[in-house]
């Protein structure tokens, strides 16, 4: 009886916290030691092969900073725009590409306001973070006059990929893949086609090598870095600081601004959700498909007693797994093609929507006569997500923001806990359920 009490304990610690953990070897989840990060940038674009480096750059989930020239910004606006959609950073150039060391001051502020101007006129942003638009002096050249006057930091780097001297794809990958170290700033330039030719390859030997791609301000972010304006930065290395990304990023000690706070308070009062071992709540972090389901099923009673579910990913004492076993059953919450739950991967928005709309289906709830909201992004929802979505929207439980739904974005767990609070005092619950099942 001891050793059953022990095992049930044991159980009910490891499944006390549903927040991602296990890449936090510190002590926050917040931390990533062992992180190896770099920075490709892209100089003298935009340009007729950016849309090609940005399709590279999205297949292998990197993000990179774009030094544009202030003349090109107006011809090149779509795909400029498409930078700052798909999370890359823009940055500053020059205008027209000038030997800034050599300039007086008076052209060195025109060359740099008007690419800024011109970045704030196609994309509406007015710079990076709490700065204005990064600057990269054309040839590496500045003097004092250039630092007094930028306003912004100045970047350079510490590996410059030599794809405008050689202009070889082949090379690009065995050299640039091969001396890149952690913290680095990579010089490339994406109007050359042997670069976007290149990038696949090198990308792939990064990859292996293991490093994470992000855009500047990311890395200085990650590496606890705040850049000042007039400094030059040729890296960001490891000092000791290794931070998760900045989106997921949320100081613990001010959770009580958080914009789902009382959401938050709730589902941890109700024993919905619970904090990490460090104490943590992390909403920003990524709502995983294994968390969503085991909250899910703790709503609407289920028991957590070990469970086979059919998975060959989720074993019977997995956390999530009697939870993912009564939501296969009740057909609210599906496996993938492959035979998978993936407990442990994102759930994005139009997958939540659909999971929702099925458990409000089963506990009873109807449509009513409130019309669905029309997203201007309609048309990115997929066919099979389409009726949660709009069920979800005429219910109030899963609306968007500012007109759009954002089908693939993924939910994050301050989000969860807004759902949660949302059905639970709607009182939306299937009837009492026993061994995992409906009743």
């Amino acid at each position: 009886m001891r050793k059953r009490f022990l095992c049930l304990l044991l159980t009910l610690l490891l499944c006390l916290s549903l927040a991602p953990v296990s890449q936090a070897a510190g002590g926050s989840a917040y931390d990533r030691p062992g992180q190896k990060l770099a920075a490709l940038t892209f100089d003298d674009g935009p340009g007729p092969y950016s849309d090609r480096i940005m399709d590279t750059l999205a297949a292998h989930g990197a993000k990179a900073t774009f030094f544009m020239n202030g003349y090109k910004v107006r011809t090149y606006a779509k795909q400029i725009q498409r930078m700052v959609a798909e999370g890359h950073q823009i940055a500053n150039h020059t205008y027209n590409h000038p030997v800034l060391a050599s300039s007086s001051a008076t052209k060195v502020r025109n060359e740099i306001t008007g690419t800024a101007n011109a970045l704030t006129e196609v994309t509406g942003l007015t710079g990076t973070g709490n700065t204005g638009f990064y600057l990269r002096p054309p040839y590496g050249s500045w003097d004092n006059t250039t630092l007094s006057l930028a306003g912004v930091p100045v970047i350079w780097c510490t590996v410059d990929s030599g794809d405008w001297k050689y202009q070889d794809s082949a090379r690009l990958t065995s050299y640039t893949g091969t001396v890149l170290q952690d913290g680095d700033i990579v010089i490339l330039h994406e109007i050359h086609k042997t670069t976007a030719q290149g990038l696949d390859a090198l990308l792939t030997k990064l990859d292996k090598r293991g490093f994470t791609l992000v855009t500047l301000e990311d890395l200085f972010w990650r590496r606890g870095i705040t850049p000042q304006a007039g400094k030059v930065y040729y890296s960001a290395k490891n000092t000791g600081v290794n931070r998760c990304e900045r989106a997921l990023w949320f100081d613990e000690s001010k959770l009580s601004t958080h914009w789902a706070a009382s959401s938050i308070d709730y589902v941890r009062q109700k024993g919905l959700m619970h904090n990490n071992p460090y104490g943590e709540f992390t909403p920003n972090f990524p709502l995983t498909r294994g968390m969503f389901v085991t909250c899910l099923g703790r709503l609407a009673g289920v028991e957590g007693d070990a469970a086979s579910t059919g998975y060959r990913d989720l074993s019977a004492d997995h956390y999530a797994a009697p939870y993912a076993a009564w939501a296969k059953e009740a057909d609210i919450m599906r496996g993938l093609p492959d035979g998978r739950f993936a407990p442990d991967a994102p759930i994005t928005r139009q997958e939540l929507a659909t999971a929702l709309a099925r458990y409000a289906a089963l506990c009873g709830a109807e449509r009513g006569d409130t019309s669905a909201p029309v997203y201007h992004d309609q048309a990115a929802i997929a066919d099979w997500a389409k009726d949660g979505v709009a069920l979800c929207g005429q219910l109030g439980l899963l609306v968007g923001a500012n007109g759009t739904f954002s089908p693939t974005d993924t939910a994050t767990r301050a989000m969860g806990a807004v759902i949660l609070q949302r059905l639970d005092e709607a009182d939306l619950r299937p009837q009492p359920v026993e061994n995992g099942s409906n009743i």
